[in-house]
């Protein structure tokens, strides 16, 4: 599933590693899909097994660096650009979607799960809600803080949008009814 994929590479740091972690984020709820009691979305469900897998990979290298004081490797992250107008357009876009993706991983996952979730995979604040465990007035809290990170760390975003990184149309899905900030 692409939108798993996409939500994975928000904690990856090579395609290839969210590939990894999208698959065994599948099959664990594969495995576990007797365990779904359908209170939220089956997206839902799948979102939040997903970040579990991606959040309980992160803490092993983390452990596993720390255990073998080796220091973390830098961010090597490579992305293909969908086809544009020339080959100039596209390495810039593939410049821009790394830059913005390398400012997205640099937040806190607090604030970077839900962005992810909202701008790039489309949810709703409930079903942001759902997969965080936490009320819905703390995820527009946290979806204003992580912009307001983002604006700073990439200077400005105003000519940037945010919905595009990662997804070839841009598109966000309306599955939700929430209102939009």
């Amino acid at each position: 599933m692409p939108s798993v994929r996409r939500f994975a590479y928000a904690f990856a740091r090579r395609w290839s590693d969210a590939d990894d972690l999208a698959q065994e984020a599948l099959l664990k709820a594969f495995r576990a899909i007797a365990s779904y009691e359908g209170r939220a979305a089956l997206g839902t469900w799948l979102y939040s097994v997903t970040r579990s897998v991606c959040l309980d990979h992160y803490r092993s290298k983390l452990a596993h660096a720390r255990n073998a004081e080796d220091p973390l490797d830098a961010l090597a992250e490579s992305m293909s650009a969908s086809p544009l107008a020339g080959p100039d357009r596209q390495l810039e876009a593939r410049d821009e979607a790394e830059c913005l993706w390398r400012a997205l991983k640099a937040l806190p996952a607090e604030f970077r799960v839900p962005l992810v979730l909202f701008e790039i995979e489309g949810l709703g604040y409930e079903e942001i809600a759902s997969v965080e465990g936490v009320p819905i007035g703390t995820i527009r809290s946290r979806l204003s803080r992580a912009r307001q990170q983002l604006r700073a760390r990439l200077g400005t975003l105003e000519s940037v949008p945010v919905a595009t990184v990662g997804t070839s149309a841009g598109a966000r899905s309306s599955n939700s009814g929430s209102a939009r900030p």
